[in-house]
């Protein structure tokens, strides 16, 4: 690995037009020292002890860049360990003249800069009552075509653990009671600030978490794919979000033991090293990373969703003949890096789920028809919590299965219009998962 590729691109306009010794806060990836497959079943007990001797390791390696980087360049940058030290990033200030210097250290992997991250905005939003249908079915369209109540005869994600980081939670919703385990805001200086109740700065991250896990409402409808499972939830995008914020809160869930991470954000720009952090999550600790594409439209894709170790998705919609199609608005595309072998050829998205006309929960919004509690939206990142949820299910139901097994069953057993020669696609993926055929598989 040469000192330039360890450097973001995006640092060209971040410096380009700053002062040679003005600083910017960047994020420093380094060479932990987990071995791939090393680290227990995350939330176990096992997990939670040998956790914190990799904290105390990764933090000794990251205070030896500090102090190499500071004598190094002979000044004193503020620098920090990221979290408690459970992801091997941290927080370093630099310099146009002192970048080249960090990317030398032999232990340093990847350098990206502090960027703004945004949420990835629904589509649309509907306070139309219930359909007919739903009302008749007890569930969401959906769950109905996810065929997830088959499912709910083995389980209903039990003992498994689902990070949310979105815009945080209105947790006192009758439909997420007692599912809402843990509750922190991070805010645009990366520090971790407890709050209770736990709030929603907008409606996004509850609605989410009622795909994820969400109950009944009044009506009797179910809205969550995996009612047992438990939330914990992070707003990491209250105010003006940065990457810092979000690498703390994927940090946070490391801590937290939780097996799977819902994300429905994005960066403004196309990141190539931020692969280097789901590889941390997804082959050092066995978590699965769970990303919409994004709302661009076909041709398009979000970052990070488009990291080729990322699990991304797309939106399915249900058009009138009760076919399915795929959303107007729903992103993918192939990214092509003819020297990046393995991943020289990377499709986008990996599955689809519903994402159209998704109801589920939000905090109460008073309107002149009344208060609302409910709500139907549209967007990649109403599908992408209907994969958490499911992901969640296949984990509880077979709690032994390692991460890449669960991850190839809900491709190979997906449903792709065109059959098996024409998968993936930047439509499609790999499929509409189909949970059912994906327990089957891996039972």
């Amino acid at each position: 690995m040469t000192t330039q590729s360890k450097i973001s691109p995006a640092f060209e306009p971040f410096l380009g037009h700053s002062q040679p010794n003005a600083r910017k806060d960047a994020i420093v990836i380094y060479r932990g020292l987990v071995s791939p497959g090393s680290m227990p079943q995350p939330g176990t007990a096992a997990y939670f002890e040998t956790l914190k001797q990799q904290e105390q390791t990764n933090q000794s390696i990251a205070n030896k860049i500090i102090n190499d980087y500071q004598n190094a360049t002979r000044q004193s940058f503020y620098a920090e360990p990221v979290g408690r030290g459970s992801l091997p990033i941290a927080q370093i200030e630099v310099t146009r003249q002192s970048l080249p210097i960090l990317a030398q250290h032999p232990d340093v992997v990847a350098i990206l800069p502090n960027q703004r991250i945004h949420l990835i905005e629904p589509k649309g939003v509907d306070y139309s009552s219930l359909q007919k249908q739903e009302l008749e079915d007890k569930l969401t369209w959906g769950l109905k075509r996810l065929e997830i109540p088959k499912v709910w005869e083995t389980t209903q994600g039990e003992n498994v653990t689902v990070a949310v980081l979105d815009s945080g939670v209105h947790g006192d919703h009758p439909a997420l009671k007692g599912r809402v385990k843990d509750f922190i805001v991070i805010d645009p200086l990366g520090r971790r600030i407890t709050a209770s109740p736990s709030f929603d700065s907008g409606q996004h991250g509850t609605h989410v978490c009622g795909t994820i896990a969400g109950g009944k409402t009044e009506e009797g409808l179910s809205i969550g794919v995996a009612p047992q499972a438990n939330l914990i939830v992070a707003g990491v995008l209250v105010g003006d979000a940065t990457l810092l914020t979000l690498i703390e809160g994927i940090s946070w869930a490391v801590e937290k033991g939780a097996k799977i991470i819902n994300m429905s954000l994005g960066l403004s720009y196309y990141e190539p090293l931020f692969p280097q952090v789901f590889d941390i999550l997804v082959n050092q600790y066995g978590i699965l990373p769970i990303v919409a594409i994004g709302n661009e439209n076909h041709g398009n894709t979000s970052s990070p969703g488009n990291a080729y170790n990322a699990f991304s998705v797309g939106a399915v919609e249900q058009i009138e003949t009760d076919n399915l199609g795929i959303t107007f608005f729903s992103s993918g595309a192939s990214l092509v890096f003819p020297a990046d072998s393995p991943n020289a050829w990377v499709t986008k998205p990996d599955v689809s789920a519903p994402g159209a006309q998704i109801y589920s929960c939000i905090p109460p919004v008073k309107m002149d028809n009344g208060v609302f509690q409910y709500t139907y939206m549209d967007g990649t990142s109403m599908a992408t919590p209907h994969i958490a949820g499911i992901a969640a299910l296949l984990m509880s139901a077979c709690p032994e299965a390692p991460l890449s097994k669960i991850i190839d069953v809900l491709k190979k057993t997906a449903y792709h219009p065109g059959g098996e020669e024409q998968r993936p696609d930047n439509r499609w993926g790999w499929g509409m998962v189909r949970p059912l055929e994906a327990l089957k598989a891996l039972k």
